[in-house]
């Protein structure tokens, strides 16, 4: 989980130099699952019996994962690396409440603070840069959202985990490409479709973003979401964080404000306490019973 984080912190890199080849953030986000999505296709089709075996839980992490990465791609495309990884990890939070809801693990007086302290984060990450302390544009509530369907999956694969990573990442693969199709032709219709010329400046981007990015990261998050806590998955994936803003303010000149200071500060104390709080024997118990009823 932590290896996976230092992939996904940086993949934000490769997106904007796919951009700076002549192709609009949108379909930046589409193409670099465009590819490893057609080496899976094959293989659900090949496996389709182990994929059906895998029921609606395999559903759900294909979906959840497909629609996380769509979202997150598309949001670093389009805006401020530092703010959208921040929203993206407010995911604890989401992920505390999905154990409750669906692995029945209570939510302690530990995890009520650690919910607090993510929703003040978002509060200060908003309010000290002088905004509405929410979201604010359609990359900054994609971030958010693909925050909470990360949580969605991770519930999920803790319940299916015997199913194999493979069908897991190629279904996820193939769900991203068309889950971010559709926001291209949703959210950017108008949006210049991507030309023989620039897809072909910006080929070695892309093919270094599927193979050395995208399929390292989601196979070793995958894996690990499989054997933990939900939560503490989540909050092993905070090095994410750590990485893209110091890089994102080294290669992109970002600026690190008072408000990602404060903010980070408050998110990443969120998801330190929902550690804390998962690592006990009971939510461990609680967690491992539900996984064996599968």
């Amino acid at each position: 989980m932590a290896a996976s984080a230092l992939f996904w912190g940086t993949t934000w890199y490769p997106l904007h130099r796919i951009g700076d080849a002549g192709i609009s953030p949108s379909w930046s986000a589409v193409l670099i699952y465009v590819i490893p999505a057609l080496v899976a296709a094959p293989l659900l089709l090949f496996r389709w019996r182990t994929v059906r075996a895998g029921g609606w839980q395999l559903l759900f992490v294909g979906l959840g994962v497909g629609t996380c990465n769509a979202l997150f791609a598309a949001a670093l495309a389009w805006g401020e690396v530092g703010i959208i990884v921040l929203l993206f990890y407010l995911n604890p939070i989401w992920a505390t409440l999905m154990e409750r809801l669906v692995l029945r693990i209570p939510i302690t007086r530990m995890r009520v603070i650690g919910i607090a302290l993510g929703l003040i984060g978002m509060v200060a990450l908003q309010g000290l840069a002088g905004r509405w302390p929410f979201p604010e544009g359609s990359a900054e509530w994609m971030g958010l959202i693909a925050g909470a369907c990360w949580a969605v999956a991770l519930v999920a694969s803790n319940l299916g985990s015997e199913t194999a990573i493979m069908d897991k990442t190629s279904l996820q693969f193939v769900c991203a490409a068309s889950i971010g199709l559709v926001l291209v032709l949703t959210m950017d219709p108008r949006g210049a479709w991507p030309t023989a010329e620039g897809i072909r400046a910006g080929l070695p981007w892309i093919l270094a973003t599927a193979g050395l990015w995208i399929v390292p990261a989601m196979g070793l998050s995958l894996w690990g979401a499989a054997r933990m806590s939900p939560a503490r998955a989540s909050m092993l994936l905070m090095l994410e964080v750590l990485v893209a803003l110091a890089t994102a303010a080294w290669l992109n000149h970002e600026q690190i404000g008072i408000n990602k200071l404060v903010g980070g500060a408050l998110i990443l104390s969120a998801s330190l306490v929902e550690a804390w709080s998962s690592g006990g024997p009971e939510s461990k118990s609680v967690a491992e019973g539900a996984a064996g009823k599968v």
